[in-house]
């Protein structure tokens, strides 16, 4: 989400292909849609933010 809302800064792109071989090297894969319902039984959240103006939670 970082990549889609603002300009990485120097260091987070030194580090970005890190994470993402990380998660990849566990297992941990990108799915569903900005918006969609977030589903506890088939989503696991790396973050969480509150947004006080959401009226359900979503991924």
């Amino acid at each position: 989400r970082i990549r889609e809302h603002s300009e990485m800064d120097e260091s987070f792109k030194a580090v970005s292909p890190k994470i993402d071989k990380a998660f990849e090297k566990f297992g941990v894969e990108k799915f569903g849609e900005k918006g969609e319902d977030f589903d506890p039984t088939k989503h696991d959240a790396i973050l969480h933010k509150p947004d006080p103006q959401a009226e359900k939670e979503t991924v």
